[in-house]
């Protein structure tokens, strides 16, 4: 089953840039509020860039390219090197939670 790509293109590639910017936004600001602590966003960038990594590799296997699973996995990919990229942006951002005892 191979997917028509002309007429896919805007109804995939709008909901997945809101998707995109909605992750690269709200990491950041997460990190800002000291909702995680640093270790915790250095952990999540290697993991998404591992995962992206493994999904865009899978996504372009010759029997999945232009199908429904590869459209998975490409949509998977960009939503997993959006949180890589959040999660480097959320090191910059970052703000330790004030203590209690202050």
């Amino acid at each position: 089953m191979i997917l028509a790509i002309g007429r896919l293109r805007l109804f995939l590639i709008i909901p997945l840039a809101f998707i995109t910017f909605a992750i690269l936004l709200a990491i950041p600001l997460a990190a800002y509020r000291g909702k995680l602590h640093l270790a915790g966003y250095i952990g999540l960038t290697l993991a998404a860039f591992a995962a992206a990594m493994i999904f865009g590799k899978l996504s372009g296997l010759h029997r999945v390219t232009g199908t429904i699973l590869g459209l998975l996995l490409s949509v998977l990919f960009f939503s997993a090197i959006a949180t890589a990229v959040g999660s480097l942006a959320a090191l910059v951002l970052y703000k330790p939670p004030k203590d209690v005892a202050d």
